[in-house]
């Protein structure tokens, strides 16, 4: 391609860019109204929390992630009793208004993909094999499989990073015969404008194998849903805050690399046995994931 031609492409995806990014920040804005942010505002605005209203450092906390406050007034609370599984300390879940629906959209059942579905594994530097692999092959020994949104948001990002530590905590050795396989399926390879591999970047937070499901069908099991389903219910709400939380504490970043059609997809987690049974499995956007019973599953015969 000339030099003409690649800053034309570039100016074509502006647009669509700042379509994406502001998206993104109206669904930040209309969640910190959702938990009772004290006062919105933009990032050139003077913000000042309200103190009499209790715990402003979760209150904060998508802001702060934004750039608009300073990190001092982030502050997580000390010694607060943790809920069982998710992480989530009951201060945390305090902040959560009192009325929110528990679902909003209705949810289809998560179901086990079709054995045929066919998968690609993506190779260094963002290349896909041209063999493919059948997904009951992904379960021979049983399977984490941690189905990714965008490889580049920091949401998903932080959550497979966590899911790989619970797989990690029941797996040391995944090199070792007979031993669950950590596997992560992705929509797409694709690079940024930097030439960098999307899947390679997320390699950082994911120490698994990565594939490619270019019909969907992992997603589609999951019960096809999107980003916008049920997202001012409660389900909705822990789910947000488990991420928020972990982004913060592991200062993972993200970018805008894939537009609303890719990013909006949810996707979850399936622990698989042997026979390709589930044994758990969380749909993202609806609770947080309990951790605890991921490590169960893994461990079991």
């Amino acid at each position: 391609r000339t030099p003409m031609a690649m800053s034309m492409g570039k100016r074509r995806r502006l647009p669509c860019m700042l379509v994406w990014k502001i998206v993104c920040m109206a669904l930040a804005l209309a969640f910190v109204r959702m938990v009772h942010v004290p006062s919105l505002a933009l990032p050139f605005f003077r913000l000042r929390p309200a103190a009499s209203q209790g715990f402003p450092e979760l209150r904060l906390l998508t802001l702060r992630r934004a750039g608009m406050y300073p990190s001092s007034l982030y502050k997580p609370s000390q010694g607060a009793a943790v809920c069982k599984g998710d992480g989530l300390s009951d201060d945390i879940l305090r902040t959560l208004p009192a009325n929110l629906a528990p679902m909003v959209a209705p949810v289809v059942p998560p179901r086990v993909p079709l054995e045929t579905t066919q998968v690609f594994e993506v190779a260094a530097g963002g290349a896909l094999s041209e063999t493919p692999v059948r997904f009951c092959d992904l379960w021979r020994t049983g399977a984490l499989v941690v189905v990714v949104r965008r490889p580049g948001c920091a949401l998903s990002r932080e959550q497979a990073k966590a899911l790989s530590e619970a797989f990690e905590a029941v797996v040391p050795d995944p090199h070792a015969p007979g031993v669950p396989r950590l596997v992560a399926i992705v929509r797409g390879s694709v690079t940024n404008e930097e030439g960098i591999s999307e899947v390679d970047a997320f390699r950082e937070y994911f120490r698994g194998s990565v594939f490619v499901d270019e019909y969907l069908a992992t997603f589609k099991a999951l019960g096809d849903r999107q980003y916008t389903d049920g997202i001012f219910s409660l389900e909705a709400a822990r789910w947000m805050l488990q991420r928020m939380c972990g982004t913060q504490q592991t200062k993972i970043h993200g970018n805008f690399v894939g537009g609303p059609d890719t990013a909006l997809k949810f996707g979850g987690c399936y622990v698989f046995d042997r026979q390709g049974q589930i044994r758990y499995v969380h749909q993202e956007g609806i609770g947080g994931i309990n951790y605890e019973a991921v490590r169960k599953a893994l461990s079991e015969e």
